[in-house]
């Protein structure tokens, strides 16, 4: 008797731990739902520099504002201050004293690849190596000035 009254404690607790986890697994908002609304650049630095160029001091180093239109001039998002998702796909990029410019974003893989299209031709791609309610960081990889990988950090603008 004291065996099915074990085996019930366990089929319980079980039971339980699953519901637990199915609870918190659908209430957990998607990337896609996480990254919609307006978000300021808050930082540009370099996350990790090619070794092979004896320039490992810049790791974690912030990126001069001359350094960052030079790695910029190549990107789509160029001197974008602001950028605001909208759940319809489109992406806005706002900068003082220049036009909105519009672009269409999609999330790829597991949720950690921002992808952007310009015109349905040039393509750019993002690592999102964080994301929460009020945080975003993005990496990409650099050619200009010290090979590797910067960062851009974000804050949710409320």
């Amino acid at each position: 008797m004291k065996r099915c009254g074990l085996g019930m404690c366990y089929a319980g607790f079980l039971l339980a731990a699953g519901l637990v986890f199915l609870g918190l697994f659908t209430s957990a908002a998607s990337p896609d739902q996480l990254l919609v609304g307006t978000w300021e650049e808050v930082a540009w630095e370099y996350e990790r520099v090619d070794k092979a160029q004896g320039t490992d001091a810049l790791s974690g180093k912030a990126i001069s504002e001359n350094v960052k239109q030079l790695i910029a001039q190549d990107l789509i998002v160029h001197r974008a201050e602001k950028w605001h998702f909208s759940p319809d796909g489109k992406v806005s990029f706002m900068a003082e004293g220049a036009p909105a410019k519009q672009l269409n974003w999609r999330l790829k893989g597991r949720g950690h690849i921002l992808l952007l299209h310009y015109d349905d031709a040039v393509e750019e791609s993002y690592k999102l190596v964080e994301l929460s309610q009020d945080s975003m960081a993005l990496h990409f990889y650099t050619e200009m000035q010290a090979r590797g990988i910067a960062k851009i950090t974000f804050k949710r603008v409320r």
